[in-house]
Parts: C-alpha cells; structure tokens; sequence
C-alpha cells in the first residue's frame, strides 16, 4: 500500500509546488540546499525531507520540504512566523505563510525564500514561483 507524500495544504499557509523528474533529484536538491544556506531539519510527513534557512533573530525561519515519488518531486515552502514576532505583529502575522508574491505580511522572508526555491526549480527545469 502506498501513501500519499503531498497532504491536503492550505495555499495561504504553504506554497506548493510539483515537478516531473526522470532522474534522481536528490543530489540537486542537497548542492542547491548547501548554496541557499537551507539546513536539513530531519524529515516531515510521509518520509519527506524538510529544511530550514535563517534561525528566526532577525528575519523570519524559511522553511522546505521536499518529497520524492513515483517521479514527482513535491516542494512545499513556507515562513515560519515566530512567538515574538507574532506577538509583536498582535498576532497579524499568521504561524505559517505561503511564499508566493503579493501582500504585506512578512514580505522580506517570502521575498529571500521565493528566490532561492525559484534557484532549486530552474535546476529541476521548472517555472519559477510568481
């Protein structure tokens, strides 16, 4: 029985992206995570890997996670809202925030975490996120 790697996610909270490969991606994925900055944080749902850039001091956490199957690789990417920064924002600033342009809530780290996804799809030959 196989299961399903890419759950049911909330656009606003997550930016979700599939890509078609017919190689193995991983090591792309792990040249481009070490060019980014984004370190592996272990593994999320259904086995995928999750990565983190930034540690949330000056500018929100920017999180990924990448998952393989069946020839499809699947990004999710989104910004960490901090504790101390939602708080500050009187909670305007949601726990999770997709990366994709437009709005005015956390634009700084959806603007640094949109660039460097948009590096990781040109590599798996990929359209950039908007």
């Amino acid at each position: 029985m196989s299961t399903s790697l890419q759950p049911t996610i909330d656009p606003e909270r997550r930016t979700m992206v599939s890509v078609r490969v017919t190689d193995d991606p991983w090591p792309t994925i792990l040249d481009w995570a070490r060019r980014t900055g984004f370190a592996p944080r272990g593994t999320g749902e259904g086995g995928a890997r999750r990565f983190q850039k930034g540690t949330g001091l000056m500018v929100a956490p920017m999180m990924c996670e990448i998952a393989v199957e069946a020839g499809v690789c699947t990004i999710a990417a989104w910004v960490r809202g901090t504790l101390l920064a939602r708080i500050l924002s009187l909670f305007i600033l949601p726990a999770e925030m997709h990366i994709r342009s437009g709005g005015i809530r956390a634009v700084a780290p959806r603007r640094i975490a949109r660039g460097a996804v948009n590096q990781l799809l040109a590599s798996l030959g990929a359209p950039p996120i908007g």
